[in-house]
Order: structure tokens, then C-alpha cells, then sequence
């Protein structure tokens, strides 16, 4: 992704990946630079979307984000990111 997006880490943003938001753990479902996106299977509906990124909590509580900030924590490369992409 030419503009993709980062976590304050500096690791890039993939669909796939364990964050924790605020004290929250979740994966993330979707990521869209605004031109390339990525996402987890079942989440295709979100194809189109704008910039930004969509988590999924363990309760299962979907979350839109725009831009990563200090609230978003990378835990851990969780799938391989490139399976799904467009």
C-alpha cells in the first residue's frame, strides 16, 4: 500500500493482525489506504469502504477507525495479510 496505514509503532497495518484498542483486544477485519484494502474472510462487505481500519473485538463488536492512533496497540501478525486483498 503506497499511503498505507501505520501504528504508532511504526509497523504497517494488515488485515489479520491482534491489536488491543483502549483495553480492548480484537483483530483486525479491514484495511483501506483509500485505494488498496485488505480483510479477513467474511468481512468482503466492507470492500470500498474508505480509509481506515475495522477491528473486530473477541466479544465480536465490529469497530470502525479512521488513522491508527496511541488507543490502537499492535500485538501480533495474525494471519497472513495478503490472502485476501484488492
Amino acid at each position: 500500500m503506497e499511503n498505507e496505514l501505520r501504528y504508532i509503532t511504526g509497523e504497517p497495518v494488515h488485515a489479520g493482525d491482534r491489536v488491543q484498542y483502549n483495553t480492548t483486544y480484537a483483530t483486525v477485519v479491514f484495511v483501506s489506504d483509500g485505494t488498496n484494502e485488505e480483510f479477513e474472510p467474511g468481512y468482503a462487505e466492507y470492500s470500498g469502504s474508505e480509509r481506515g481500519i475495522i477491528i473486530c473485538d473477541d466479544d465480536g463488536e465490529v469497530t470502525t477507525l479512521g488513522d491508527p492512533d496511541e488507543r490502537l496497540t499492535f500485538i501480533d501478525r495474525g494471519s497472513d495479510f495478503s490472502s485476501n486483498s484488492a
